[in-house]
């Protein structure tokens, strides 16, 4: 079956955690549990996890809504790794102005990290509006197993306006660097002006 989305193919059924009633979760053990994960995907778990409180303390990543999406950059990373950690006792993260609800969905997003910080924005945005889907958390904190919730995530249609803003992205990065290599065609040639130069440079 084919995935709706490009978020399922960077998620394994062995990186959904369960927390139950009966185990006292604190966030830095959900963050503890999620690196061990991560740690099984081939990612050191200290490297990751210093990275994600690194990141934490720049602001709250809390969604809303009982959801919360921590992620950061992995020097070395070859491709990006989803962890989700699920809590049957919601917890209390840091509060932010608009919401105080504790959460019970750990969505974890690490990236690798490359001169382009703009690359892995399509991805993170598709896990916003994935996480922002109250309908889906819904079955998602219904899952009774791992590969429910694999299925959950797969099953999710991501907005069209994602992908439109996605290939628009592409579309912009493409046109950079074609103007760039014009420039650069046109400084090697010979009789160019610098006023041919300065022409091509302000219609980019």
């Amino acid at each position: 079956m084919r995935a709706m989305n490009q978020i399922y193919q960077y998620l394994s059924s062995s990186n959904v955690i369960f927390f139950n009633s009966m185990q006292r979760a604190t966030k830095k053990r959900v963050f503890e549990e999620a690196c061990l994960a991560f740690q099984m995907s081939g990612v050191p778990h200290t490297q990751v996890f210093e990275a994600l409180y690194a990141r934490e303390r720049l602001g709250n990543n809390a969604l809303g809504a009982g959801v919360a999406l921590p992620h950061c950059e992995i020097e070395g990373l070859k491709q990006p790794i989803i962890t989700i950690v699920l809590l049957q006792r919601p917890i209390h993260v840091d509060p932010t102005p608009y919401d105080t609800k504790p959460v019970d969905i750990f969505f974890f997003l690490i990236v690798p990290k490359t001169d382009n910080d703009d690359e892995s924005l399509p991805l993170l945005r598709e896990c916003i509006a994935m996480m922002e889907d109250k309908t889906l958390c819904a079955k998602i904190r219904k899952a009774e197993n791992a590969v429910e919730v694999c299925a959950c995530i797969m099953d999710w249609v991501a907005p069209t306006v994602l992908a439109r803003e996605s290939k628009e992205d592409a579309l912009e990065n493409e046109w950079d660097i074609l103007n760039e290599e014009v420039k650069a065609q046109l400084k090697q040639e010979q009789g160019v002006t610098s006023l041919t130069v300065a022409a091509v440079e302000n219609n980019s």
